[in-house]
């Protein structure tokens, strides 16, 4: 081990890029014997991080061309590359650097080296072998294994950049807005009904990556939603508190899953899925980001779980976007902004399952499933507000009223038993 800059900062293992340009992987900085390693660009001359600029993203871009292969402790997974020119900052979100390379591809430094296994590997993976086209088309990605872990930790990935997109945190509120400003509700049909295409596509390219669904697993998801919302009562204060605690029985009861969907099937699925996920520019959708639910302890992220998990993610963040509008827009009238979210979701659900029918895949959806797991995800958010961002609290507040007094229908799946 070689201390580089600190005392508190030890090089664990190092894969050359270029001449010059590193990438290393060091021990947690704070010292903490028990910390998860760092990736870190490195510019040897200079005994620095490589920021934008200094070509590390380019290198590692041309470093895929050379083919999957192992160096070391590194695994390099290599689906495309080529000698691209020049980099540019694309931002920093919490756990994140990505860096823009030659316009063409976008390389993403983990910040921290989670234990493995990771769920983005597999499921690209997977998805690059099903030809899947809803996803930005992944370059490649680098992992390391230490000599102390059971598997490997991902430290980068690379992915084709989508010129012009935009989050859909801002897509779709701009499009309930567009919906409640016109008094129809069209451009909301339009977007729910691609998302639906979306997902749809990329659950049937996931098909065959699970297995079926056990009693033990069963059990986890109930106990675990009644884990949320156990967590969410303890961190919650005030209104929020007051509002939950009153309602607590009654999500109790209705986050329980029969037991009948012991044997259903199960797939490494998205796992974090909201509108936030999926960028659009014109007429493109595409998922993004196989990184799993950052709440979810990274050794549980790889567990293969029902389809209705993440179409429970898309369908309830849709609602949150309307409450963001609703919030920042008080002067639109909510029963408007109410039906635009509502046929907006509708669209999703709608074409979901039918598009997934289409694709012969329909087995993979489970409707039981779809409200327990919005529930679930309400109480997360909970907690989310009351931990990290407090301002949030009007949207899990609004949510769970809607949710209990007014259950979500749609009527494509009123077939379905158990609904």
């Amino acid at each position: 081990m070689t201390a580089v800059g600190s005392p508190h900062v030890v090089v664990l293992d190092r894969l050359p890029l270029v001449a010059g340009l590193d990438l290393l992987v060091v021990a947690d900085p704070d010292g903490d014997p028990h910390g998860d390693p760092r990736p870190v660009p490195w510019v040897a001359a200079e005994g620095r991080r490589a920021e934008p600029g200094d070509h590390a993203a380019v290198a590692l871009v041309a470093l895929l061309a050379e083919g999957s292969r192992q160096v070391g402790r590194f695994r390099v997974t290599s689906w495309q590359g080529a000698a691209l020119v020049g980099e540019r900052s694309f931002g920093v979100d919490q756990t994140n650097e990505s860096v823009v390379v030659g316009e063409r591809a976008v390389v993403k430094w983990m910040r921290v080296a989670e234990p493995g296994p990771h769920p983005a590997p597999p499921m690209l993976a997977a998805l690059t072998a099903r030809g899947f086209a809803g996803t930005p088309r992944p370059w490649g990605l680098i992992e390391w294994q230490g000599p102390d872990d059971a598997a490997p930790r991902l430290l980068a990935t690379v992915d084709t950049l989508l010129k012009d997109a935009v989050d859909g945190w801002t897509w779709a509120v701009d499009d309930v807005r567009a919906a409640v400003d016109s008094g129809s509700t069209a451009v909301v049909e339009e977007s729910g009904a691609r998302l639906g295409a979306l997902v749809a596509d990329l659950h049937a390219a996931l098909a065959g990556t699970g297995r079926a669904a056990t009693a033990a697993d069963v059990a986890a998801w109930g106990a675990d939603a009644t884990a949320d919302l156990t967590q969410a009562l303890a961190v919650t204060s005030g209104p929020a508190h007051d509002l939950l605690a009153a309602r607590a029985e009654e999500v109790r009861r209705r986050l329980a899953v029969p037991d009948r969907l012991v044997g259903s099937p199960l797939i490494l699925a998205h796992g974090d899925l909201h509108v936030g996920q999926v960028l659009r520019a014109g007429d493109t959708y595409v998922v993004t980001d196989f990184d799993g639910n950052p709440v979810v302890p990274a050794g549980q992220r790889t567990t293969p779980q029902p389809a209705a998990l993440d179409v429970a993610g898309m369908a309830q963040s849709i609602t949150h976007a309307a409450y963001v509008l609703r919030k920042h827009e008080p002067d639109r009238p909510v029963a408007d902004v109410r039906a635009a979210s509502d046929a907006f979701v509708s669209a999703f659900l709608t074409t979901y399952a039918e598009r997934l029918d289409g694709l012969g895949a329909a087995e993979l959806l489970e409707p039981a499933l779809i409200e327990p797991f919005r529930l679930r995800q309400v109480c997360r958010e909970f907690t989310y507000a009351a931990t990290h961002l407090p301002r949030w609290s009007y949207v899990p507040e609004a949510a769970i009223v809607d949710l209990l007094d007014e259950p979500p229908h749609d009527p494509a799946l009123d077939h379905t038993e158990n609904r």
